[in-house]
């Protein structure tokens, strides 16, 4: 056997490990940021934004005009995009990075409560940390944001709330083992102070929404698992 066929034995057992709703999310971001790379290489756009040939923006990335999320395109009735900005992403590596934490806690949360509600999870959190940064920005700002960050930061908040005994190992830069509780507790306050103190394009506000949001959705879940059930 080549080497080539090993590796790509080793690549569909790989996959097949992956739990079916986190391997839709990830080929949906993998299918939606090769066509925006395609998409992108071509010439730039002019979208005219009314009857007025003056009003009009210049449009490099014509899927992130019309699929990820900006005040602008909530003006105009953009009304998917709340939904549509977590599949696009800036860079390979912002994908890359993204569909790691994907693969960490979309599939604790899918194993514990289902593929349903970790989709349902992944796409609430991913739609008020959209919300948050657009409103935030205003609706005249044609700035973009998109990435699965926040949506990807609700499942974290969610496994922490469901599993918050769950371990795992955080490299800053020497290992550092924490329960799930604290790892969201420092991804929260690492978000915090980067929107505090650092000059970025980063959806730092996007991000803090999504945690919170999953969060206080996994707690909610969690009660209402432990709930007694009334006597019959």
């Amino acid at each position: 056997m080549s080497a080539l066929a090993r590796l790509a034995g080793r690549v569909r057992k790989a996959v097949a490990g992956v739990p079916p709703g986190v391997r839709i999310l990830a080929l949906l971001c993998i299918a939606a940021h090769a066509a925006q790379s395609v998409v992108a290489a071509a010439p730039v756009r002019t979208v005219l934004l009314g009857p007025d040939a003056s009003a009009h923006v210049l449009v490099q990335d014509p899927l992130a005009f019309l699929f990820a999320i900006h005040g602008i395109g909530l003006s105009l009735g953009f009304v998917w995009t709340p939904f549509s900005y977590v599949f696009l992403h800036a860079s390979w590596l912002h994908l890359a990075m993204n569909l790691a934490g994907l693969l960490v806690f979309g599939s604790a949360v899918e194993a514990t409560a289902g593929r349903r509600t970790m989709l349902g999870l992944f796409v609430a959190s991913g739609l008020v940390g959209g919300l948050a940064w657009t409103f935030a920005n205003g609706l005249a700002s044609a700035q973009p944001c998109m990435g699965a960050s926040a949506a990807v930061l609700g499942l974290a908040g969610a496994h922490a709330a469901l599993r918050p005994r769950d371990g795992f190992v955080l490299y800053i830069p020497l290992p550092v083992p924490m329960p799930a509780w604290l790892l969201a507790a420092v991804l929260f306050l690492v978000n915090a102070a980067e929107l505090r103190f650092v000059e970025s394009n980063v959806a730092y506000l996007a991000h803090l929404a999504g945690i919170a949001a999953g969060l206080a959705a996994g707690l909610a879940l969690r009660l209402l698992r432990h709930r007694p059930h009334p006597a019959k």
